[in-house]
């Protein structure tokens, strides 16, 4: 940045050479832009901030997906949360967490293991459902697809970048992801770089094409799972092609 004593020294600098020969101008200093003026938040904003600075901090840590897996009530969330604030407050718990160790991995266990019964069972009648669908094709991955609209004629492969519109679901029909949150803005990312259910299911289409995919867990994301997305889910995604880029 220029300031204004360099700029008046310029000045006197080139009067003292006025009889010199012409010379090309100085370049004018600009003009710095006006301070940004930040509104001060209302009471109830400054309680919004805290509550998206938790919320931004929870949904990054492992924290959605204990309660997937757990399937935690309200009290349970409630009593976890009891944990979360004596962990900041640098507090103690008073009782003897020695004296809850077997017994409360074993809970936790049997927890996870209901859980995992019951939506084992409940993927398995999605896909025998979606296996009655004449519309719907199977491939040898396993992974069923349905063409709703075909697109251009050119289409990407394996090693392409695409930008894509999408949703994803559970078999219970809850939407874990989708860019209809983001201003329905496409995401753009490498095929090799995803499940790989969508590595092959988008292949199947050009652009301004869409299409849904069924995908077991096998191809999606396996035993573990991911985030909101227990393990051994079997997904559903409806997918638009918006554009094929050169791969990065």
């Amino acid at each position: 940045m220029k300031y204004p004593v360099l700029a008046a020294l310029a000045v006197a600098v080139a009067s003292l050479h006025a009889a010199d020969e012409a010379k090309p101008a100085a370049a004018a200093v600009p003009t710095p832009p006006p301070a940004k003026i930040v509104k001060p938040l209302t009471p109830d904003q400054v309680k919004q901030a805290w509550t998206m600075l938790g919320f931004s901090i929870a949904s990054q840590s492992p924290m959605p997906q204990v309660n997937s897996q757990l399937e935690l009530n309200d009290e349970e969330i409630e009593l976890f949360l009891a944990g979360v604030r004596q962990a900041m407050r640098g507090d103690k718990p008073k009782f003897n967490p020695a004296e809850l160790g077997e017994g409360a991995d074993a809970m936790f266990q049997e927890r996870v293991s209901a859980k995992a019964g019951k939506w084992g069972k409940q993927n398995d009648e999605f896909l025998a459902k979606i296996d009655t669908d004449k519309s719907v094709t199977k491939t040898a991955s396993g992974l069923r697809y349905k063409i709703l609209a075909p697109g251009s004629d050119v289409k990407p492969t394996a090693a392409s970048t695409v930008k894509c519109r999408y949703e994803g679901k559970l078999v219970d029909g809850k939407v874990f992801d989708s860019t209809k949150t983001r201003n329905n803005e496409p995401t753009e990312f490498p095929l090799s770089g995803v499940i790989p259910a969508w590595t092959e299911g988008v292949q199947l289409i050009g652009v301004g094409g869409k299409i849904v995919l069924y995908c077991p867990a096998a191809i999606a994301y396996g035993e573990q799972g991911q985030g909101p997305i227990p393990a051994k889910s079997v997904l559903e995604f409806e997918v638009e092609l918006v554009e094929i880029s050169k791969a990065k």
